[in-house]
């Protein structure tokens, strides 16, 4: 049995997956395996995934979403520890190696990230996160959102323990998990860049009020549901969620979708009356 089950979940994408799976292939670390797990493609996908079948563990489902697609994967593995590649994504060939090496020299972390470039085509662009933190980043993470998948290896048991990604989910099932994993168990950060994010036109994150709402719900999904929380953590939630309501609410008033914007409006004042004090031109006529 393998030590690591790379999941990597796809769906319709014929133009990036092979290159993903080399990624994997080139590793230096060679104690894994690679499930990928198609989310119901419609294209070529599988047809560009059939040269590697002796390579990779192949299951299609009915689409379902990433979280369901990563859960599904998580269920076909039964390795130690679990990495997480989105299928437009690279690794640099020591990506596997120096992350186990991370775990070895420190058993007490459940989970290990790493630092990320983006890119366009062939051009470079941002790495990130600027800094990292390592331990107990429970706090650290909720102030900012600053583990990308592609650059995780976690442990199965932390997995056992938090459960399940939520598949209620569209976008924010991630920084949900790694909230869930981070409350509950050590981190580790790599300060190298160990991943290639690809920027490109079907990027899921690519729409904002989407991605505004989601992230709205994984704040309101802790600070209603967990029961552990300390003052300054409750703080950074209340004052998030207010954020993140005013967000919501421009979103939807630029739409023409007043109503609603009113009732994020409202909602950032519950959570955080004194956040007016900082809206300024973000308040809306409505």
């Amino acid at each position: 049995m393998p030590t690591v089950s790379v999941i990597i979940h796809t769906f319709n994408n014929e133009k990036f997956i092979a290159e993903t799976i080399e990624s994997v292939l080139k590793q230096t670390y060679n104690d894994y395996e690679i499930i990928v797990v198609d989310d119901g493609s419609e294209d070529g996908t599988r047809d560009v995934l059939l040269p590697y079948m002796q390579d990779i563990r192949y299951h299609y489902k009915e689409n379902g979403g990433i979280a369901s697609a990563k859960n599904a994967g998580i269920s076909l593995s039964s390795a130690e520890f679990i990495a997480f590649l989105d299928h437009d994504d690279l690794w640099v060939p020591d990506k596997l190696k120096i992350q186990m090496e991370h775990f070895n020299s420190n058993p007490q972390v459940g989970l290990v990230y790493a630092k990320y470039t983006s890119f366009r085509n062939d051009k470079e662009l941002r790495t990130k996160p600027e800094k990292g933190y390592s331990g107990w980043i429970f706090k650290e993470l909720l102030s900012k959102s600053f583990i990308q998948t592609s650059t995780v290896v976690v442990k199965r048991e932390c997995l056992n323990a938090v459960g399940p990604y939520d598949e209620s989910f569209t976008l924010g099932d991630e920084y949900d998990m790694f909230l869930r994993v981070a409350k509950r168990f050590q981190c580790g950060f790599v300060d190298k860049e160990l991943t290639r994010y690809r920027i490109h036109d079907r990027n899921a994150s690519k729409d904002d009020l989407l991605f505004d709402k989601e992230n709205l719900r994984v704040f309101k999904k802790v600070y209603n549901g967990y029961t552990d929380l300390d003052e300054k953590e409750k703080k950074i939630l209340r004052k998030r969620i207010a954020m993140y309501s005013l967000k919501v609410a421009k979103g939807l008033y630029n739409q023409g979708q007043l109503e609603e914007s009113k009732k994020y409006q409202k909602e950032a004042l519950e959570y955080l009356p004194f956040y007016k004090r900082f809206t300024g031109d973000l308040t809306f006529k409505t």
